[in-house]
């Protein structure tokens, strides 16, 4: 295993730790500290947080290298060193699976901005999230990503052509074998019996599928989080209370934040890897970039919550104060008045 390897695997072990670690405060914070005037909000952003974690754990068993290099552009899984050497199919699945979390974490933040709009309006569509529907609406990113993994597996699936195609290129890369590896992804072209290069329509349908629900939460993040912007400033002229603008700011601001994070861990460096094959553009080396990034989305993402509502930072707050309190140790100098 050469020393970038090692690299990858120990910063993918730290990302995971960490994911979960932030995870599954978030999670207890909600369920436990929420404030009443959030409502079914807290079960969204615990299934977020659930969500997350998922893709933690399978982000750390894939460990993806993202590879985008001259017509292609894959999530390539190494099995020299993995247990799942011996079941190369079910390593398969689990990376189609973690290209399935993508999906689904777009869908739930878009979900979450559908949400907060509802709320903000104060129209009582609100309504809309209550009893069985909330559940309606937690499928709806498990859908898209049951979606997602049906055209990764099918659509984009590994075969031995595009694996010839990418040997030397991940091997000058990422020192890896391409006889030694699973992936999916596409190739936009390929050679015919020609030899002259012509478009792969299966794998380019594929490519098209994915992009059309890529953009779909993308203009409703777009959408509902414009109109909910304009709505907060509003809040406290019709009668609202400074506690609920202050509310309703705070988790505007960490579901902004909540998206820019993936726009620059998972949008922006996978749009730019799953389009430049269409330019035949090299990105190779771009691509360790990508790879890095996507592995420690899941990590980062729940830090503006907990950090931009009081409900949850002040609790967190608090306890390390007063662990440090605790661990101050006072020097005590006693003074005998009766010696001469």
């Amino acid at each position: 295993m050469t020393l970038f390897h090692l690299f990858k695997s120990f910063a993918q072990c730290i990302a995971v730790v960490f994911s979960l670690f932030t995870n599954l405060i978030l999670i207890v914070l909600v369920l436990t500290n929420s404030p009443k005037k959030i409502g079914n909000y807290k079960y969204l952003m615990a299934y977020f947080g659930a969500m997350s974690m998922i893709y933690a754990v399978l982000d750390f068993l894939v460990q993806p290298y993202l590879y985008s290099y001259g017509h292609s552009f894959s999530m390539i899984m190494d099995l020299r060193d993995s247990v799942f050497k011996s079941i190369p199919r079910v390593a398969f699945v689990l990376t189609s699976s973690l290209a399935a979390c993508f999906g689904i974490t777009i869908y739930a933040i878009a979900v979450n901005f559908v949400y907060r709009f509802f709320a903000i309006e104060r129209q009582n569509r609100i309504r809309y999230f209550a009893g069985y529907r909330l559940f309606l609406w937690m499928l709806i990113p498990i859908a898209a990503g049951v979606m997602w993994l049906s055209v990764a597996m099918f659509a984009l699936e590994y075969d031995q052509e595009m694996a010839d195609y990418l040997r030397t290129s991940i091997n000058h890369t990422y020192s890896l074998d391409s006889r030694e590896v699973t992936f999916t992804g596409c190739l936009y072209f390929r050679q015919n019996g020609n030899g002259k290069l012509e478009w792969c329509w299966e794998d380019t349908l594929g490519a098209v599928v994915l992009s059309i629900m890529l953009h779909i939460p993308f203009f409703i993040i777009c959408f509902f989080g414009f109109k909910s912007h304009k709505l907060i400033n509003c809040i406290v002229s019709s009668g609202e209370s400074e506690y609920s603008k202050r509310l309703q700011k705070q988790l505007h601001n960490a579901l902004v934040a909540q998206t820019i994070i993936p726009m620059i861990f998972l949008f922006f460096p996978i749009g730019i890897l799953f389009t430049t094959p269409l330019l035949n553009l090299d990105m190779s080396n771009y691509s360790i970039f990508a790879s890095f990034s996507y592995t420690f989305y899941p990590a980062v993402d729940p830090i503006p919550t907990l950090y931009y509502v009081d409900e949850f930072r002040d609790p967190i707050s608090n306890f390390f104060r007063r662990k440090m309190n605790k661990n101050q140790i006072a020097s005590v100098v006693s003074f005998d008045l009766n010696f001469p």
